[in-house]
This record gives C-alpha cells, structure tokens and sequence, in this order.
C-alpha cells in the first residue's frame, strides 16, 4: 500500500488579488480532478485582505504513488473566485520492513552441500555481517585455484544470496639452508639483491637466530642509525629485508637491563668479559677510535674479549643480542 502523506500547499500569490477587493472569507482546493468552482473542498479564511503565505494541510491519504496536480483558489466577501493556483504533492511507496535479524553464516570449499549443511562461521543476533571476521577451516582445499561460498540465515528462515570469492593454495617449496647473508646502512640507498656487503656464513642453518656470521656490521655503521640485512638460501631465493636499530648510546650499567648483558671491567686493560643472563649468544663488533674494526668474536653466554694487542684509548663496541636491535657503547682501554 502506498504511504499517505500530509501535503502543505504554500498560497504565494492569488492570481485575481486584484479583482478581490473584499475580504476573502474562503477557499477549495482539489487534487487531480477539479469538481468546478464551489464544489471542491472547503477550506475557512479569517475575513483577511490576501493570504499570501497560505499553509494548508492537505490529505494524500488515498492516492497512489507519483506525482499529484492540486488547484487552490479562494472566494471573497463580494462572491468573486480568484483564479486557480497550482502546486504538486508526491506520493512514495512506504520504506520496506526492515529484514529479520541474521541468526547464523555458513560457508563451504568448492562444492555446495545445500542450504544449512555448510560448516558454521558466525552465530549471532544481527542486521548485518559485514564486519564479522571468519576463520575458514581449509583442510580440504586443493593446490591451486579454490572458491569458498558463504551465505547467511535470518530469523525467519530465509537465506542470502550465495557470495563467493577465490583461495589460492600453493605448495610451499621446501626450505634450504640459509648460505648468504648481505647487509646495507640507511639512510644510503639499497643497492639491489647480492649487491650489499657480503658476509659469510660460517655455520649454514635454515633459521639464523643467532647471527652467525662474520663482521655483521657494513664499514662505517657507526655514522648511521639503521642496519638492513636480508640472507639468502642455498636455493638462491632471498629473505624479506629486515630492518636492525642501532641505539644511539647505551651507557654500560644501562646495558643489562636493556639487554640482559653484562661488561665488565671498564675502564680495562686487556680485555673485558661479556656474559649475556640467558646465556644465548651475542655478537661482540670492536672499532677504534678511528672508525676500523678492530675485533669481531660470538660470545655463547660467558667470554673474554681480548684487546691486549690494541693501543689504549677509547672503543666504540657494538652488541648484537636482539633480532631487532644493536646496542652500541663506550669501553675505554687504559
């Protein structure tokens, strides 16, 4: 059924105010079909000289949707109509129900087992499931190309459209001994996959957690804040490039707490010890004080780093613990 709305026709200008010298007493309007003069509905007017801001509450009760014609005109003191003003009222269609609430979304892999057989996503109370996150049960996907279907049921039984969207499965290939590991300093530029400084792996492994390989450090990181490594399998397929954070300065009492490492002497005279808390290991880089690498060496847990064939002087030495972090500090050799 259509919606019966309420029209206000807005009299602006009467088009025989001039004829109408007397009070206008009355008015009648019609809609679409025009009765003839005095024989439309009435509507009262207040003894008023014109009625130029006329408001008129008018029925559409009745009418079907679209658009409707209405003709006003107003009858004075002395008998004389005006003449007919038009205006239009539209009529709509009332808004829908609103749809049952959505109770539960189904999905499936491929091929559709019929309404309510698939395997549950979401139960629930709601209007709509845009945003509800589901984690597909994949076991039986095939390698390549799969489709998975899901639909939703409301309260009342009826069930959405059938939406879709691809699954690709691929094979993972088979993982290979990392044998290359390439690094770069920011802010300078990438230079490109097995163009960085090269360093060898001493121990190849599939996982590298403990950085083991030689002078981790590209000539000049101390100038820089950032380190990128990446490492290469025996495959020749090559790692995400990971990003390592040089601390500006780490004060040696701080470095324990930082980093669950320990140095000590300092100052000292030939060597001083490096013990980690977890005993997992850490990679010791030494430079002098003019930039060159003096010492590289893996601690595992507990060691001695041996400078007695150095000059005295301050150090600037670089820890390597964390997969994300190099802390780097001040020894000072007497």
């Amino acid at each position: 059924m259509p919606r019966s709305i309420t029209a206000l026709a807005c009299l602006l200008a009467l088009g025989s105010t001039q004829a109408q010298t007397a009070d206008l007493v009355r008015g009648e309007y019609w809609i679409d079909q025009d009765l003839g003069i005095g024989a439309n509905t009435m509507f009262a007017l207040s003894n008023t000289s014109q009625v130029p801001g006329l408001q008129l509450p008018i029925s559409m009760a009745g009418y079907g949707p679209g658009v409707h014609t209405i003709g006003l005109r107003t009858l004075d003191a002395d008998g004389l109509w005006s003449l007919t003003n038009f205006t239009t009222a539209v009529v709509i269609e009332p808004l829908p129900a609103p749809p049952a609430g959505l109770v539960e979304t189904e999905y499936f892999l491929n091929e559709d087992p019929g309404f309510g057989n698939g395997l549950s996503a979401w139960s629930g109370n709601d209007t709509d499931t845009a945003g509800v996150q589901i984690n597909p049960d994949l076991s039986d996907a095939v390698t390549g190309v799969n489709t998975l279907f899901f639909r939703s049921r409301t309260s009342d039984g009826v069930w959405s459209l059938t939406n879709h969207r691809p699954v690709l499965v691929i094979e993972p290939e088979e993982a290979t001994e990392i044998v290359q590991v390439e690094t770069f300093a920011l802010p300078g530029p990438d230079p490109g996959f097995g163009s960085g400084d090269q360093h060898s792996v001493i121990s190849p492994a599939i996982d590298l957690s403990a950085y083991v390989f030689d002078a981790p450090l590209v000539s000049g990181t101390d100038l820089y804040d950032t380190v990128m490594v990446r490492s290469r399998d025996a495959s020749g397929r090559w790692s995400l490039t990971n990003r390592v954070i040089i601390d500006g300065s780490t004060a040696v009492e701080d470095l324990g707490a930082a980093a669950g490492i320990a140095v000590f002497p300092n100052p000292f005279t030939d060597a001083f010890t490096v013990r980690t808390a977890d005993a997992q290991p850490v990679r010791v880089i030494v430079y002098d004080a003019q930039g060159k690498l003096v010492h590289d060496q893996l601690v595992n847990g507990k060691d001695r780093v041996d400078l007695s064939a150095h000059s005295s002087g301050t150090y600037t030495v670089f820890f390597w613990k964390e997969a994300d972090r190099i802390h780097r500090v001040q020894l000072v050799k007497q």
